[in-house]
């Protein structure tokens, strides 16, 4: 910490890091996300370059380093096809001419677009969208390209190029990670824990349908601030549910023990209330196998203390 040359290396860390995590939450988000990756790439590379005042012998190593793993492990045709169909880039001054776009472009309108009359009606309608024709050129288009969803836009203004606006918004509308599928079995994992969990099996049911309902009504009220998911500035540090530290006595509040006290406290609540999804005979024999859980680990703490009671002795 007292060596002068700690703190630059602090700060050279952050310089080069921060745009490229910007780019990482806009890939790990829930949202579409895939007409906006090649965008900020380029957009985190010039970050980088302003942070070190422009000075290319200062940020050459790192850009030589962001273009070598881009172009050989993270660039796929994907990325260039929603970077072209995206308007917030495509009509911009600063759009990328690279070749590499088009190249990419047509690559995925080949093996998406299997019907061959498909294919040459899309590509002929491309001139429509790139020179701002038919709908695309109405008030209504231009003003809400910057703040409507690519997909929401295409589906609204691309009635008069069909073919194209199908195309477009299949790829507009993929994500870029797996990780929202991840998420939605981190509220079970949260809940189930322990190796012995003495929860039976319709408390645990009912544990996780507060919760996932939790996360449910937290995301609509964001959703009611119309706040965009893809502006860095708006995307929350940690999408997953945390327990935070209790404010009156400074401990730390295991979420889990709070939402079981919740569970006992509704248990009347929940004893009418199907949870689960099924005939009933289904959430009779669920409910049976809860009983039969909760006796299995009763009878196994008794043995426990029968093992170790003959072992003192």
């Amino acid at each position: 910490m007292d060596d002068r040359t700690f703190w630059p290396g602090v700060a050279y860390s952050i310089k080069t890091s921060r745009p490229l995590v910007e780019v990482l939450r806009i890939v790990d988000g829930d949202e579409p996300a895939m007409g906006f990756i090649y965008g900020a790439m380029d957009s985190a590379k010039e970050k980088i370059a302003e942070n070190f005042g422009n000075q290319y012998s200062t940020y050459s190593e790192i850009w030589k380093i962001i273009d070598e793993k881009w172009e050989h492990q993270l660039h796929r045709d994907l990325h260039a096809a929603a970077y072209y169909l995206n308007p917030r880039f495509k009509w911009e001054d600063d759009f990328s001419t690279h070749v590499e776009v088009k190249k990419g472009l047509y690559a995925c309108m080949e093996r998406l677009i299997s019907d061959s009359s498909d294919f040459n009606q899309a590509d002929a309608q491309m001139d429509e969208y790139r020179y701002k024709r038919g709908l695309f050129g109405m008030r209504a288009a231009q003003n809400s390209y910057k703040t409507r969803p690519p997909v929401e836009w295409w589906d609204q203004f691309g009635d008069h190029i069909p073919e194209l606006r199908a195309f477009a918004v299949k790829i507009l509308g993929l994500t870029c990670s797996s990780s929202a599928c991840e998420r939605n079995w981190s509220t079970f994992n949260q809940v189930h824990t322990k190796r012995r969990n003495r929860l039976s099996a319709i408390k645990l049911n009912s544990l996780v349908f507060i919760m996932f309902n939790k996360k449910l009504k937290f995301r609509k009220s964001r959703l009611q601030k119309k706040e965009d998911n893809l502006i860095f500035d708006n995307v929350s540090s940690d999408d997953e549910w945390i327990a935070e530290p209790n404010a009156d006595d400074g401990e730390s509040v295991d979420a889990r023990d709070e939402l079981a006290l919740v569970v006992d406290e509704m248990d009347n609540e929940f004893r009418g209330v199907d949870l689960t999804v099924g005939t009933e005979e289904d959430n009779e024999a669920r409910e049976n196998e809860g009983d039969d859980n909760e006796n299995d680990i009763t009878n196994l703490d008794t043995h426990e203390e029968d093992d170790r009671l003959s072992f003192e002795d």
